[in-house]
């Protein structure tokens, strides 16, 4: 099964200048991003691999990139998603965790999409996930959680399946 995990705003915003929009505001979110990937396989574009900074333990991680890197130890570096999807061990889950660019190449070959809906708007996004077209996905199901002492905004994990 092939997963898109994602966090986006009510304008379905994702990020600003290489970073999340709430990293530290949302703990709830980065648990389940860990939880949900520990031991599978990830995918990310360049960008969204500098900025984490360095592969993540525990994970296969696979970095689309069309420019040429050397070798980066705890990270295959490809040049295609079709490419990133082969490269991924037999037994792993896939994951493709962003940025905009990749999802939205992604978007027409996954079989779910994992999201994160947070209830707030970030007038500084620059970047956005695309908007669901719901002819193709369906709402499987959807976890409400207020905003608490640790996460500073409503959120709701929600999972769309390909019809």
């Amino acid at each position: 099964m092939i997963s898109i995990l994602v966090a986006y705003d009510r304008k379905n915003g994702i990020g600003a200048d290489n970073d999340l929009l709430w990293q530290r505001d949302m703990p709830a979110d980065l648990k389940r991003f860990r939880e949900l990937t520990t031991g599978n396989a990830i995918i990310m574009g360049w960008k969204t691999f500098e900025s984490i900074g360095r592969p993540l333990p525990n994970r296969q991680n696979i970095v689309m990139s069309r420019s040429a890197h050397g070798p980066i130890e705890g990270i295959e570096i490809v040049d295609s998603l079709e490419a990133a999807y082969a490269a991924v061990e037999p037994g792993r889950e896939t994951f493709v965790i962003g940025g905009g660019q990749v999802y939205a190449l992604a978007l027409d070959t996954t079989d779910r999409v994992l999201a994160t809906e947070v209830d707030a708007e970030f007038d500084q996004a620059t970047v956005f996930f695309p908007v669901l077209d719901m002819t193709v996905w369906r709402e499987t199901s959807r976890e409400h959680h207020d905003a608490d002492e640790h996460n500073k905004y409503p959120y709701d994990f929600v999972t769309y399946e390909r019809i």
